[in-house]
């Protein structure tokens, strides 16, 4: 596959990064996520010469992690999930998920608190993805100086941002995930987006995994346009009522009736002619928050994203066309424009929420899904006080 359209898989050990081998593969299949892990899937030809030789006992679940290269850019990594054989066709599937699904499956043991001093939001998140997930101890657990963690040492870290100061709690016996504490920290007002990228470290013959924080939340500027007919199919648009709310409740940390709690409202938008609509709830939770004026900021972000529906298109780009999945990176800020006949159609940024691409034997397809940046905008303009004035 690599001989007709650039793309490699290439296969390291998860824990020290060595790497091992590089795969022939018939179809493969990856799809990123901002602030989520993603997943891909490799169709392996047992017949392939390059397989002779090849220690099968390292293709296990967990022990291996696999890269998808195109041309020189690494634009995929996860860990080997699961493995199936088709005898009859003579072939192997392996399954993986994003490296970010790791950190979900790792939980904060020991407990973690910036105390009475707020801290950097991002200093937080990289501090728990380290000490309880990431850095391998350097002792067995229950020996003294075990620090919680006995991981890969997968990430490498872009230095930590001067964003916002936060106050955060994580009792140990809550085995909070430490993906879910960090996913939860960054989906506030003034919160952050991430992403973990992937560059050969020519050096040292490894591939690095970057964690990236994006702030504020709302896209990376790239000037690109993708217009309808043009670099892109514009398959369907879609207006999303889902997550519209005029009233949201958030609970914080503690339990019962000494549960801190905080609640918001939006009247304005179930009386105002012309756009009112029936009461709509929503209710999340946040046991880590330990200040009520951060969950009242948490249930303004839900009632501002909420006021509006959200017009979605799905965007199909053109094989060979302008932009590929090489130039494209979810966080980063596109243009949309399509229309048609007496229909105004859209014409608007989206932020890339998910990349997915499918390559086969006949050709490669990447779809994007995207997320409008007025929601963005609409929390700024809330908290401004603004709202009312936003179409």
């Amino acid at each position: 596959m690599s001989d007709d359209n650039g793309y490699r898989v290439i296969l390291s050990e998860f824990k020290g990064g060595r790497l091992l081998a590089e795969l022939p593969v018939s179809g493969l299949s990856y799809r990123s996520i901002l602030n989520a892990p993603g997943s891909a899937s490799f169709t392996v030809p047992l017949a392939a010469e390059p397989l002779a030789g090849l220690d099968w006992s390292l293709i296990s679940p967990w022990r291996i992690i696999a890269h998808v290269q195109r041309g020189s850019r690494v634009l995929w990594g996860g860990p080997l999930l699961t493995w199936s054989v088709d005898l009859a066709a003579e072939e192997m599937t392996l399954d993986c998920v994003g490296l970010w699904e790791y950190y979900r499956r790792n939980m904060i043991n020991l407990g973690y608190s910036t105390g009475t001093v707020p801290r950097e939001q991002t200093t937080i998140a990289r501090e728990l993805i380290q000490t309880f997930a990431d850095n391998p101890s350097p002792v067995a657990p229950g020996q003294p100086g075990y620090w919680g963690s006995n991981g890969p040492g997968a990430l490498t870290f872009d230095p930590d941002l001067v964003s916002v100061a936060r106050e955060r709690t994580y009792p140990w016996y809550e085995w909070k995930s430490v993906g879910e504490a960090v996913e939860q920290l960054g989906a506030v007002i003034r919160g952050f987006d991430f992403r973990i990228d992937h560059d050969w470290d020519v050096d040292a013959r490894v591939i690095r995994n970057r964690m990236r924080w994006l702030f504020p939340a709302g896209g990376q500027d790239t000037g690109i346009v993708l217009e309808h007919g043009t670099n892109c199919t514009v398959t369907t648009i879609t207006s999303d009522g889902d997550r519209m709310c005029t009233e949201t409740g958030v609970n914080g940390a503690g339990e019962g009736w000494s549960q801190l709690k905080s609640w918001w409202y939006n009247g304005q938008l179930e009386t105002e002619d012309g756009r009112r609509i029936p009461r709509l709830a929503a209710v999340e939770t946040n046991n880590s928050v330990v200040r009520v004026d951060t969950l009242t900021a948490q249930a303004e972000r839900m009632t501002a994203v909420g006021a509006f529906p959200v017009i979605v298109p799905e965007v199909t780009l053109h094989p060979g066309g302008e932009y590929s999945a090489a130039e494209l990176r979810v966080g980063h800020k596109i243009r949309v424009r399509a229309r048609t006949a007496n229909w105004p159609g859209i014409d608007a940024q989206y932020v890339i929420q998910e990349i997915a691409t499918k390559v086969t034997s006949s050709g490669e397809e990447t779809t994007l899904s995207l997320v409008p940046v007025s929601i963005f905008e609409r929390v700024d303009d809330w908290v401004q006080g603004q709202l009312g004035l936003v179409a």
